[in-house]
């Protein structure tokens, strides 16, 4: 009875430590695609993708963290203001692959 109640814990822990195992792996994945996205973006998009994939959760809003963030930071003068919605929607798309 004790060897069936041990291997019935060993078997529920790795049942409900497996998703989690996955679910990091795929998020890892995800933030180096978009990692490497983000490699190839200009100065002002890279600044951008920077400054709003830590606070990228599955949950949030996309728009409105990289509006928030872009908006932040051209009035900050940190990027370009005439540039910098062409530089959000750049850094959306590499932003989306860590969200996905």
């Amino acid at each position: 009875m004790t060897v069936r109640l041990a291997a019935y814990g060993v078997a529920l822990a790795v049942a409900l430590l497996t998703p989690a195992v996955v679910c990091t792996r795929s998020a890892r994945a995800d933030t180096a695609a978009a990692n490497a996205c983000a490699a190839q973006l200009p100065k002002d998009a890279r600044t951008i993708f920077d400054t709003t994939l830590p606070q990228l959760t599955p949950s949030a809003d996309l728009r409105s963290l990289v509006t928030a963030s872009t908006r932040k930071l051209a009035l900050a003068g940190t990027i370009d203001r005439g540039d910098a919605r062409q530089s959000a929607m750049d850094a959306a798309k590499c932003l989306q692959l860590a969200g996905s």
